[in-house]
């Protein structure tokens, strides 16, 4: 309904890129199908992991196959580009346990491909974890290692460096991350949306 009312109301152009993000159960072939035939023509799915102990520390509710299902009911489902979130630097996660996950990831075969380091935000429950001393903050030699690691694994299977955690196949980089980096401007519709007008960041109430 968002989709078709900004389209009625301000246009998009024919070749928009139109992203939506969802986690890898939280769709279905159907649903996917529905998306696709609203307008939306690339989708990022919050995969994070495929090792089941990192997922439950992430409190995570898909299982570690999920997300490659995800992607094949996506490219059935006409999606265009298709994109998976890694997290690196859960505690308790090995350099084994992310080349598990990146391997996964990469065997999807997705166009493009994010990779984020554990970052323990203020106020969630992970931060109250932290600060209980029920889990360690993240290491920074540990974060390193798995960022040259996954830089050099994904830049192997043909897929590029164009951002500080994004990398994908020629042509599939994402336009909203190029124009963040180019200080371009956009307008964000709808609760907690950003906007980078003129120079000027500002966001809607949540």
């Amino acid at each position: 309904g968002i989709l078709h009312g900004l389209r009625d109301t301000f246009g998009l152009t024919a070749d928009a890129e139109v992203t939506t993000e969802a986690n890898p159960d939280s769709v279905t072939p159907e649903s996917l199908a529905a998306l696709v035939a609203a307008g939306f023509n690339r989708i990022s799915f919050g995969m994070q992991s495929a090792v089941p102990h990192v997922l439950r520390v992430l409190e995570r509710t898909h299982t570690p196959g999920r997300a490659q299902d995800a992607v094949c009911w996506a490219r059935d489902a006409g999606f265009t580009s298709v994109s998976l979130d890694l997290i690196y630097g859960t505690p308790g996660e090995s350099l084994d346990d992310w080349r598990r996950s990146v391997d996964a990831a990469l065997a999807a075969d997705p166009d493009h491909l994010s990779a984020y380091s554990l970052i323990v935000e203020d106020g969630t429950r992970f931060a109250a974890r932290v600060r209980r001393g029920e889990l360690p903050m993240p290491d920074e030699d540990d974060l390193a290692d798995k960022y040259e690691f996954v830089d050099a694994a994904l830049a192997d299977a043909g897929l590029g460096w164009y951002e500080v955690s994004n990398w994908a196949r020629p042509g599939r980089e994402c336009r909203h991350n190029l124009a963040y980096w180019r200080s371009d401007d956009w307008w964000g519709l709808g609760p907690g949306a950003h906007s980078h007008v003129g120079g000027v960041r500002f966001w809607n109430v949540k």
